[in-house]
C-alpha cells in the first residue's frame, strides 16, 4: 500500500443466508482510493454498497479479503484505543433524525465527541463547538438547541460536525441525502464538496444517485449485484459509460448542477481543523 493510498479493498467478500440460497452482497470487490479524494460509490438499493461501507468502518465482518486504512487492516484497528481508534474512520449514516440524542443539545452532542479526545476548558469546548458548527454552515446560537427544534438538514450537518470533530483519516458517508427534500440535498452537496476542497478530506461518498455523486466526486465506482463494474474519472464514467448497467444509470441521470449552483455556499474555512482534517 502505497503513502498516498488512504483506502485499499483486497478481493472482499461478503456473503448473507437467505432462505434456500445465499446472497453475495460483497462479490470479490478490489478498490483503491487516494489520500485527500473523493471517490463515489453508486448503485441502486441492494447493490451492496451499504456493506461495503459497513466492511469498510469494520461495523461488518469480511468472509474473505482484506481492507486496508491507512495500511492498517480490520485486525490491526481493533487493537486500538480511544481516539487512536476513532480517527482512521468515520462514517455519516443515511437517517438524520437518529444520528443525534434526543436529550442532548447541539453543543453536548458536538461537545462530548470532544471531550472525548481533547482536554479542553469550558470555554475552548464552547469555541470549538462553535468552531465546528460554522465548518458546516451553521450559527453558534444553534448549540443550545434540542435536536427535536431542528430540521432534517439541519441534523445532517451536525452529524457531519460531529465527524469532523474527530479528524478522522477517511469519512465514510452513506446515502446522507436520501432523507432529505431537494433543495435541502443541494444544500448538503454543496457543504460536502465545499469542506471536501478546503481541508483536504479522503471522503468515500455513497449514493444511488449518480447526478450527486458525479456533482462532487472526482471518481466514481459504480456496484451491481455485489460487483464493481466500472470505475474511473467521474466524467468519463457519466459521458462515456463502458458497461450496460452503468449506462442504464447515466440515462436516467437529472441535471443537478445548476440547482446546486443557485445554492453554492462558500464561506471562509480558515480555522485550527482546517489542515487538521485529513
Amino acid at each position: 500500500m502505497s503513502d498516498d493510498t488512504i483506502l485499499e479493498v483486497r478481493d472482499a467478500c461478503v456473503t448473507f443466508e437467505k432462505r434456500d440460497s445465499v446472497v453475495h452482497a460483497v462479490d470479490h470487490i478490489s478498490l483503491t482510493m487516494k489520500r485527500g479524494a473523493m471517490l463515489g460509490l453508486v448503485g441502486e438499493s441492494g447493490s451492496g454498497k451499504s456493506t461495503l461501507a459497513k466492511a469498510i468502518v469494520g461495523m461488518q465482518q469480511l468472509d474473505s479479503g482484506q481492507i486496508l486504512i491507512d495500511g492498517l487492516s480490520q485486525h490491526d484497528r481493533a487493537k486500538l484505543k480511544g481516539h487512536a481508534k476513532a480517527e482512521i474512520v468515520q462514517m455519516v449514516f443515511q437517517d438524520p433524525y437518529s444520528s443525534l440524542n434526543p436529550r442532548m443539545s447541539v453543543g453536548d452532542a458536538i461537545g462530548e465527541v470532544l471531550d472525548t479526545y481533547e482536554h479542553l476548558s469550558a470555554a475552548e469546548r464552547e469555541e470549538s463547538v462553535a468552531e465546528l458548527l460554522r465548518l458546516v454552515h451553521l450559527p453558534a446560537d444553534v448549540a443550545p438547541k434540542m435536536p427535536d427544534q431542528l430540521s432534517g438538514g439541519m441534523r445532517q450537518r451536525i452529524a457531519v460536525a460531529k465527524c469532523l470533530a474527530v479528524r478522522p483519516k477517511l469519512i465514510v458517508t452513506d446515502e446522507i441525502t436520501s432523507a432529505l427534500d431537494v433543495s435541502v440535498q443541494a444544500v448538503v452537496l454543496n457543504l460536502i464538496r465545499s469542506l471536501h476542497e478546503q481541508l483536504g478530506l479522503s471522503m468515500l461518498f455513497i449514493s444511488h444517485n449518480l447526478a450527486a455523486v458525479r456533482y462532487i466526486c472526482d471518481d466514481i465506482a459504480v456496484m451491481h449485484h455485489g460487483r464493481i463494474v466500472e470505475c474511473g474519472p467521474a466524467e468519463q464514467i457519466v459521458k462515456a459509460p463502458t458497461d450496460p448497467y452503468t449506462r442504464s444509470l447515466v440515462s436516467a441521470i437529472p441535471s443537478l448542477e445548476d440547482a446546486g449552483r443557485d445554492v453554492l455556499l462558500e464561506p471562509s474555512l480558515d480555522s485550527s481543523f482546517a489542515g487538521a482534517v485529513r
